[in-house]
């Protein structure tokens, strides 16, 4: 599973992209996501749940759901955004879990032929289609109305880990911050994302380590490790190249060569 930097902290950001036989492995990232379906069938499985989408449907994806993509049979377009292009998407939750699935576009389907045409220039025009996409996804969805749920709890540490991973935080911090039961914790993480949670934050401390060697080459590999949030470099080698295949410094030097 990866973690998409590339995927956070912009200002009214889109991509977009249209894609036949396309497969994506399991990632996730702080932007929100749709993917529209053209031609033909794909298979897409959001926080370990698996759905099926169709010609003329969509799923919108909400920020830091882990979601995979094997649309081998399919044509579709896929868009990328900032959350800050949906603010009344999130309000019209109102704190209840949202459950992605695939929905009939109707007669939206005349302008998402063309979504992926778009740049994020066109910011006044992706933002009125978001507005109208969305609406027609909530007024099809399953929203949890429970008090507390394994996906909203889920969502919450997910997204308090990539606030987070940089500093000093443990599974029993996390779990008391929320007020849970360690071992608890530790199985819904692992049942979600097949990982332990160890290797989760390990994940999210690699894939900022990698944006900073490529992003910022003057740093160390000792200042790196420390920016990422480890607190030993045995520990930041042996994960980085469980992740990468190679050790923080062949990484650094891969990019300084280039």
């Amino acid at each position: 599973m990866i973690y998409q930097n590339e995927n956070f902290g912009g200002a009214y950001d889109f991509r977009s992209g249209l894609h036949e036989g396309w497969q994506v492995d399991a990632h996730l990232h702080e932007y929100s996501e749709i993917l529209y379906c053209r031609q033909g069938e794909g298979k897409v499985t959001v926080n370990g749940k698996a759905l099926t989408i169709g010609a003329g449907q969509l799923i919108w994806i909400p920020p830091n759901y882990i979601h995979s993509y094997d649309c081998e049979g399919a044509e579709v377009a896929c868009a990328v955004f900032s959350n800050d292009f949906v603010p009344l998407f999130f309000r019209a939750l109102e704190g209840r879990y949202f459950c992605p699935s695939a929905t009939d576009m109707g007669e939206l389907c005349e302008a998402l032929s063309r979504f992926h045409t778009l740049k994020k220039e066109d910011y006044l025009v992706i933002g009125g289609y978001l507005q109208l996409i969305g609406a027609r996804v909530l007024a099809n969805a399953q929203l949890s109305e429970a008090r507390q749920t394994d996906g909203a709890l889920y969502q919450k540490v997910i997204s308090y880990l990539s606030e987070h991973y940089t500093e000093s935080i443990s599974l029993s911090s996390v779990a008391k911050t929320f007020g849970y039961n360690e071992k608890y914790l530790s199985h819904l993480l692992h049942d979600l994302t097949n990982m332990h949670f160890s290797k989760l934050i390990a994940l999210y401390r690699v894939e900022h380590a990698k944006h900073l060697f490529e992003t910022e080459p003057q740093q160390s590999v000792t200042e790196v490790m420390a920016h990422s949030g480890f607190s030993a470099l045995n520990t930041f080698h042996r994960a980085f190249k469980e992740m990468t295949g190679c050790t923080p410094l062949e990484y650094k030097k891969r990019f300084k060569a280039s």
